[in-house]
């Protein structure tokens, strides 16, 4: 009378204690059809709904256990009962769908989208409700790395089921930034980057090797110093010969570390 489905044969309950409850949840389950898959060896092939009414607050909480799903591929090479059935399950959960995406965006649920399937015929009544009702959505996945296929089939329809799929994607496309100018390898620089670098290096401390080399001296030159003729620049100072020696080095290796392309973030 009330425009409400219910599914044939279906038990209506007392239960007079959890106790009571849970027995009769058992033996619901014990009834579910089960069958073995590549993924599950005892794979849903059948949809659970429980209902609960609690008459003091006048409140209702379904249960829906959807059947587990196939790929295609999974089952090529079943019989053509099993095919059929995979086939109807595929569509009852598409049904689901299509009532979630309207009802995540306030829509109003058109009857012809529940009336696709048995399943959401049950669940109309969560959907007629509007905001008065709310959803939640439990994904059952596989820690194995050979499930992973599944694992992402079963995410991905649980993101439809809770509407997370609702989201705008919007794209701005943006002007390409100026690539700048890579700094030269000290094997690159000139005389006048040479003695440039010399003035500066250790804080000015190496200016006067500069009066020491040759006036074409280039960075080809410099990076092919050891640290015995860092030394006879320094007038024999052994000290600063090898800190120069040190400081060059450094700058080799910060100028070759520079030069790498970014690593990308795990």
């Amino acid at each position: 009378g009330d425009g409400s489905y219910a599914a044939e044969g279906a038990a209506q309950l007392q239960p007079k204690s959890p106790q009571e409850l849970g027995a009769a949840l058992r033996a619901a389950h014990a009834r579910r059809a089960t069958s073995a898959t590549d993924a599950n060896a005892t794979s849903s092939r059948s949809h659970a709904v429980i209902t609960l009414r609690l008459h003091r607050s006048g409140g209702r909480l379904t249960l829906a256990d959807c059947a587990g799903t196939e790929r295609r591929k999974d089952s090529m090479f079943h019989s053509k009962e099993r095919q059929q059935e995979c086939a109807e399950i595929n569509a009852s959960l598409h049904a689901l769908k299509e009532c979630v995406r309207y009802a995540s965006t306030r829509q109003r649920v058109p009857p012809h989208v529940f009336r696709a399937s048995a399943l959401t015929k049950l669940l109309s009544g969560a959907f007629a409700h509007g905001d008065g009702s709310q959803l939640a959505v439990i994904c059952t996945v596989s820690p194995c790395a050979m499930d992973t296929e599944h694992t992402l089939a079963t995410l991905r329809t649980g993101m439809a089921l809770s509407g997370r799929g609702a989201e705008r994607e919007e794209k701005e496309t943006l002007s390409p930034t100026e690539q700048q100018p890579r700094e030269a390898h000290p094997k690159q620089w000139n005389p006048e980057q040479v003695t440039a670098w010399l003035a500066r290096a250790g804080g000015g401390k190496f200016a006067d090797v500069r009066d020491s080399l040759p006036s074409n001296f280039t960075g080809q030159m410099l990076v092919r110093l050891t640290e015995a003729r860092c030394t006879q620049l320094c007038g024999d100072d052994g000290r600063r010969g090898r800190l120069l020696f040190e400081l060059l080095h450094q700058e080799i290796r910060r100028s070759e570390l520079s030069r790498r392309p970014p690593q990308a973030s795990p």
